[in-house]
């Protein structure tokens, strides 16, 4: 599957729930609900962040970045995290992971194919899951240039 496609192809299907690309991985990707567009595309642009640092193994660089450490806290407790991944003798050296035989699930309502929206959840093998996380955080890029995701300042008042 051309995860890519799928991607581009929901999020025009979704334009009505969603502004912004980071607003679309927010609510039907990574399963946050904030009510305020200006979170959900801080907690995605974070997670994208995360996603990103696991994928291409500078975790422990990400986490000494001010306010990483933090992040990925927050993101490794996050579900759309928690289940999918493991590590050795620190959280930081995590990596994605399913136990052999098994797939990792993404259920979500945002998704879309050439031939209508998926009602069940997608299941994929370890390598698929890194192909399709590596499509999300390229479908990210336009919005995550110089500033983008830089801490909790940017976090509307409640």
């Amino acid at each position: 599957m051309d995860y890519s496609q799928l991607l581009e192809r929901s999020f025009l299907q979704m334009a009505h729930t969603s502004e912004s690309r980071l607003g679309y991985l927010a609510e039907h990707v990574f399963g946050f609900t904030t009510d305020s567009p200006s979170a959900d595309e801080l907690l995605a642009a974070k997670a994208v962040e995360v996603c990103a640092a696991l994928g291409n193994r500078t975790m422990r660089e990400y986490v000494t970045a001010k306010d990483g450490h933090l992040w990925f806290l927050l993101m490794f407790n996050m579900p759309f995290f928690a289940g999918r991944l493991d590590w050795g003798t620190s959280m930081t050296g995590s990596w994605w992971s399913v136990e052999h035989g098994e797939f990792l699930e993404l259920d979500s309502c945002g998704l879309w194919t050439e031939t209508g929206q998926l009602l069940e959840p997608m299941r994929f093998t370890l390598d698929q899951w890194k192909e399709f996380i590596n499509a999300v955080v390229a479908f990210a890029a336009p919005e995550l240039g110089p500033g983008a995701g830089k801490g909790f300042a940017e976090l509307p008042a409640l």
